[in-house]
């Protein structure tokens, strides 16, 4: 079987396909733009060791015999800047850079952002009644995210407004014409940043950024490139994962009989259950970032070569009947649920306690608030993103009723 994971009925209802993919063996194939044929190893087993043996797998090409870290022959100045980030460098260099920003994403810090993550949603909602909006990606999925780790962040006013701008081409389409443009803008957004640093140089003030800009790890600071490579990082991570689970995941609550009112009768410990079920049935990152070869091995079965590459498919690992019994089943009391929705491993994703806060807070606000919230429309009509490894919704509407 060749997956089409931007193909409109694979997005509205993938699971039947994942199962058949798990049936065929520990390995498929499909393409994506940029990166054209790819390999995906698809077993729940295989994926978490893909992700945790860095004696043989590796993130930056360049440790697996390519001359670049992405291993593309052509990247644009821009883009090489961005190279040395947390998501495409081994260790010890992924390490250093993770302890300047482990601190502020650790569940403690996390759980105490929930009030001002509560108010936020809040008013959102109270902004989409007063606007008439009922689509919940514009008027909620998207922004809160995005508030949220612009107040982490800490950015001046007018450059959140740039940002919003010059990043929407990255974070906001599904076109791969207008995300190569956009690729190819990163040098204003960079430009943007620097000056963002300089003026924190100066003036110290609350937030991430302005705690790295001065931050030391292991005797040393950060260059600039590399503090615009994390900040990079920081933004579109820290938002696009948490806007496609929140409309993945309210478009699914809506689709299963009874799973609103599950949703409404949670209490505190309840709805983080709800939330990582969601993350496993729903799998908005469908897969990982490339794996390299480090040396000639098999592995599942298949002789693999020094500088080959493999993408951990995460959303056939969270079907796997090995290690979810009755995957196919939304089951929001699931317990134990090791999916692997936000990767595993040295690199899994940083912003894991964030975006579950973000997503329980969500589901609370909404589902309390409106108790005859219902989808707008034919629910297999709705229009999903077709960018590949990612499943959201383009728009959602919905009846709010209060």
């Amino acid at each position: 079987m060749t997956l089409s994971l931007t193909s409109p009925a694979y997005l509205a209802a993938p699971h039947k396909t994942l199962a058949a993919v798990l049936a065929e063996g520990p390995y498929n194939q499909t393409k994506i733009p940029f990166f054209g044929p790819i390999t995906l190893v698809t077993r729940h087993a295989a994926i978490q060791t893909l992700l945790k043996d860095s004696d043989r797998f590796v993130v930056d090409a360049r440790n697996a015999g390519h001359k670049s870290p992405f291993a593309m022959p052509f990247l644009p100045k821009s883009l090489k800047i961005m190279a040395d980030n947390l998501l495409s460098l081994d260790d010890p260099h992924h390490q250093r850079l993770r302890r300047l920003t482990d601190a502020p994403f650790r569940r403690a810090a996390i759980l105490l952002q929930r009030p001002k993550v509560q108010a936020c949603a809040h008013e959102l909602l109270d902004r989409m009644e007063r606007e008439g909006n009922r689509d919940l990606v514009s008027g909620f999925c998207r922004p809160l995210p995005l508030r949220v780790i612009y107040g982490l962040l800490g950015f001046r006013p007018e450059t959140e407004a740039k940002l919003d701008h010059a990043l929407d081409n990255l974070s906001s389409t599904d076109a791969p014409l207008k995300m190569l443009w956009g690729l190819f803008r990163l040098g204003s957004v960079q430009e943007m940043l620097r000056e963002e640093f300089r003026a924190l140089h100066e003036s110290p003030r609350e937030g991430l950024v302005s705690e790295l800009v001065h931050a030391e790890a292991d005797g040393q600071k950060m260059t600039e490139n590399e503090l615009l490579a994390m900040v990079f990082v920081l933004f579109v991570a820290g938002h696009e994962t948490t806007t496609h689970l929140l409309s993945s995941g309210v478009w699914t609550l809506l689709t299963h009989d009874g799973a609103s009112e599950q949703v409404r009768a949670a209490g505190d410990e309840a709805r983080p259950v709800i939330v990582d079920e969601l993350m496993r049935y729903c799998s908005p990152v469908q897969m990982t970032k490339p794996r390299f070869v480090k040396q000639d091995m098999e592995f599942e079965g298949r002789a693999l070569k020094r500088g080959e590459r493999l993408f951990g498919f995460l959303a056939s690992a969270n079907m796997d009947p090995d290690e979810f019994p009755d995957p196919l089943t939304l089951d929001l009391a699931r317990r134990p649920n090791r999916h692997v929705g936000f990767g595993g491993g040295p690199h899994i994703c940083l912003g894991i306690h964030l975006a579950r806060m973000e997503a329980d807070a969500a589901l609370e606000a909404l589902f309390t608030r409106y108790p005859g919230l219902a989808l707008d429309g034919d629910p297999m009509a709705m229009k999903w993103i077709s960018r590949s490894g990612l499943r959201g919704l383009k728009c959602l509407p919905l009846r709010m009723e209060a």
